[in-house]
């Protein structure tokens, strides 16, 4: 049985649908999707043909949404701590 890559495209974050890495489609071969992945394990960047019928786009926006929030809390932490280090350093001083 032939499974049908169209559904996936190069430039495409997929998944295995039993989870796994986060994996970017560079080419779509008729034995199956060509990703690229980084091995936090080893520290390689690995590719494989993995069978289409076992991958699952992932939708980024969701993610880097999470990540502007986090962003935003670090960003408005830092002031704080900035501020409050500038107002004991001029009681301080008086």
């Amino acid at each position: 049985m032939k499974i049908d890559v169209s559904s996936f495209a190069p430039g495409d974050v997929v998944q295995l649908k039993s989870l796994g890495p986060a994996m970017t489609v560079v080419a779509l071969r008729e034995d199956g999707v060509e990703a690229v992945w980084y091995d936090e394990v080893d520290g390689d960047v690995k590719s494989r043909v993995v069978p289409a019928v076992a991958l699952v786009k992932i939708d980024l926006s969701i993610l880097e949404d999470d990540e502007d929030e986090d962003d935003d809390e670090e960003e408005d932490e830092w002031r704080e701590e900035q501020s409050s280090g500038r107002s004991r350093k001029k009681r301080g001083r008086g």
